[in-house]
């Protein structure tokens, strides 16, 4: 596939916008406030990831399965994230194959949330 070919499979921009509201356009890993540069200064994770070639899963790009984290998949957060994939599930910033974002607490701001579909926190237990 040439890159004029290749389907996107990422957020639509609507979606990118909340996300960013959600988290007050700061890095919910660190909380550093994030520049104008996605791709550089910030970049939309996919807790459960999209994998090399795609995903079928109808949920990917749903609220709760999306952060905003600092820097790009190899700098800040974003590359720590996924450098230290064993921390990354341990702080729930990824989720295995099978589980639901939506159902799978998350570390942000040293609390443990809920991250809804409505583009809401909701405190966990």
């Amino acid at each position: 596939m040439t890159a004029s070919t290749r389907r996107n499979t990422g957020p639509a921009s609507a979606a990118v916008e909340a996300v960013l509201e959600r988290a007050q356009w700061s890095c919910e890993g660190c909380g550093s406030e994030v520049g104008d540069r996605r791709g550089e200064d910030w970049s939309v994770h996919h807790r459960r990831p999209r994998q090399m070639g795609g995903t079928r899963w109808k949920g990917i790009n749903l609220p709760s399965n999306l952060m905003i984290l600092c820097g790009s998949g190899v700098t800040g957060c974003h590359g720590r994230t996924e450098s230290d994939r064993f921390g990354g599930l341990a702080s729930g910033w990824l989720v295995q194959s099978g589980q639901d974002p939506a159902y799978v607490k998350v570390l942000i701001g040293g609390s443990w949330v809920y991250l809804g579909n409505d583009y809401k926190y909701r405190v966990a237990p």
